[in-house]
């Protein structure tokens, strides 16, 4: 699949998008191509040819918190967050293989959030039941916590194209 990394007004990576979701956003004004980016796809519309640019930048400022309120809860986010491992065993699962487990059960006042779900294999979620990992003898592999937007894209990042490196920090040695 093809993508576009999306920036926000200050060139600071906020995801990365599906192509039609670039052409659409510029389409609408709401983003423009990043000068010197390579171009993903060519698109013909009726009336139209578009260029899509391989980095587009909005055209308006997204405040500093509202990039990691950005990260919205879902359980595909916690499954790459804690990289398809059960996160007691280590065992490595697929995406429908596995289950979300409460580090401190819901019948105990725990919360539904990054903070407190991990990813498991369905007999370490069973054998822990309505216990903590504590009373359960059963170590987490990682603390549990809010995914960051290299944590998230991680496997697209793996091998980006050149041009991303500038605006993602850490990228660039």
């Amino acid at each position: 699949m093809q993508t576009a990394l999306l920036l926000d007004k200050n060139y600071m990576a906020l995801s990365i998008v599906p192509w039609k979701k670039a052409v659409k956003l510029m389409v609408k004004g709401k983003a423009e191509a990043v000068s010197g980016s390579a171009i993903v796809r060519e698109v013909q519309s009726t009336s139209n040819n578009f260029s899509v640019p391989s980095i587009i930048r909005l055209r308006t400022i997204v405040p500093w918190r509202a990039h990691m309120r950005r990260m919205k809860f879902s359980r595909k986010n916690i499954v790459i967050r804690d990289d398809g491992r059960c996160q007691y065993c280590g065992e490595r699962l697929g995406k429908s293989a596995g289950t979300i487990d409460h580090v401190i059960p819901r019948s105990r006042g725990g919360k539904t959030d990054y903070a407190n779900c991990v990813f498991c294999c369905k007999s370490c979620n069973n054998f822990k039941g309505n216990r903590t990992p504590l009373e359960a003898g059963m170590p987490l592999l990682q603390n549990p916590k809010k995914p960051t937007f290299m944590t998230l894209y991680r496997h697209h990042l793996a091998n980006p194209p050149n041009e991303w490196c500038d605006y993602i920090i850490g990228l660039r040695s």
